[in-house]
């Protein structure tokens, strides 16, 4: 979902707490050494969008009026083999359960590449983890997953939607919906169990915290013997919140409860954050709202908790071309929700997720890349 009625994904680290982005190096032409890049050589690169076979220059587009995935795609979360690309994402479906917040269902699918850019959606185009049993935290929607391989498991931490809004706890926006975080776990990436019997793994906070409305929309890390979560939080504003766990079960909040502070962001706040880390210095993608429009900017740290802004209040990618498919203005996403990303034969890449400019305003994930120095 857009940031204007959820919360997403967070990242941040301090002292021990090391975070970063995802790195793979794919395989190279003979005597190519792959070289992990510093935050100084990625403050100095600029970012610029891939052209997709999709839909508006789009990677991948919804689907067909009758699929799960017929109202938008978005939330990607990615990882590389050496040999594929898989690609975890959220789907919108319209209903007219009036249960359900918004008016849609959402569920997770997984699309496959071989080249990050043109992408098949696979599980035979269902969705690889479904609404949940009656009652359950789950029930009327998946959102927001993050996919990170442990040993010889994927493993899922994803936002979880019983229909619950805020009204229902006596808070405000009233029409927001509840989102707790859950977790799951899979041997091949398409058969998902879900764990802790099915209760999240990270609830939603009393009145008056951050996240007293949603916990959701998280990035993890195993940083020695410890997760390290960064999450959306949301109580009428998005903010940034961090939680550690032994297990990826039991989580912790970290930061006394606070919110990371010192980056862009208007009267909605942030969004969608990615941490990279180079052993001594952190960069951060993030979305953020400012003038009423969400788009992505970038930050650096030296110690994974305190940042500042990179290039000021400039957006990572300048303006888009007409009739692009993240082309929506004021009041909707641009480029937002960035994922790990992969670099490779000097080349750094992104997926995000955009707007277009006309109504209804249709979510689809595109690529944007830069070239290291």
């Amino acid at each position: 979902m857009d940031c204007r009625k959820t919360v997403l994904i967070g990242c941040v680290g301090g002292g021990v707490l090391a975070a970063c982005w995802i790195i793979v190096a794919e395989s190279s032409p003979a005597g190519e050494e792959q070289v992990q890049p510093t935050v100084q050589q990625l403050e100095m690169v600029s970012f610029r969008r891939v052209p997709g076979d999709a839909a508006k220059g789009a990677v991948l587009d919804k689907g067909d009026p009758a699929s799960w995935y017929s109202g938008s795609v978005g939330a990607p979360t990615i990882h590389f083999d050496g040999k594929v690309y898989r690609m975890w994402f959220v789907g919108d479906e319209p209903t007219k359960d009036l249960g359900v917040p918004y008016g849609i269902y959402q569920r997770i699918g997984l699309a496959i590449s071989t080249d990050g850019r043109r992408w098949k959606v696979g599980n035979g185009g269902k969705p690889v983890l479904d609404l949940g049993p009656r009652g359950s935290a789950d029930a009327k929607g998946l959102c927001h997953p993050y996919v990170l391989k442990v040993a010889d498991r994927y493993w899922m931490w994803y936002g979880a939607i019983d229909g619950t809004q805020a009204r229902d706890l006596g808070l405000d926006p009233a029409h927001v919906r509840v989102e707790r975080i859950c977790f799951a776990t899979s041997t091949d990436g398409v058969h998902w169990q879900r764990q802790n019997r099915g209760k999240p793994v990270l609830d939603i906070g009393p009145k008056g915290t951050i996240d007293s409305i949603q916990a959701t929309g998280m990035h993890v890390l195993k940083i020695k013997d410890q997760f390290i979560m960064w999450y959306g939080a949301y109580n009428g504003r998005h903010t940034i919140g961090i939680a550690s766990s032994p297990d990826g079960i039991r989580w912790q909040r970290l930061n006394n409860g606070k919110p990371l502070a010192g980056l862009v962001g208007g009267q909605q706040g942030q969004c969608g954050v990615s941490v990279y880390h180079d052993g001594r210095r952190y960069l951060m993608l993030y979305g953020a709202d400012k003038g009423g429009a969400w788009n992505t900017y970038a930050a650096v740290s030296d110690d994974g908790l305190n940042f500042k802004k990179l290039r000021g209040d400039r957006s990572v990618l300048g303006p888009t071309p007409a009739l692009h498919f993240d082309s929506a203005g004021i009041g909707r996403n641009h480029c937002v929700h960035p994922t790990q990303f992969l670099v490779s034969d000097r080349k750094v890449r992104v997926w995000y997720v955009g707007e277009d400019g006309s109504p209804p305003h249709g979510q689809r994930i595109g690529l944007m890349e830069a070239v290291l120095p």
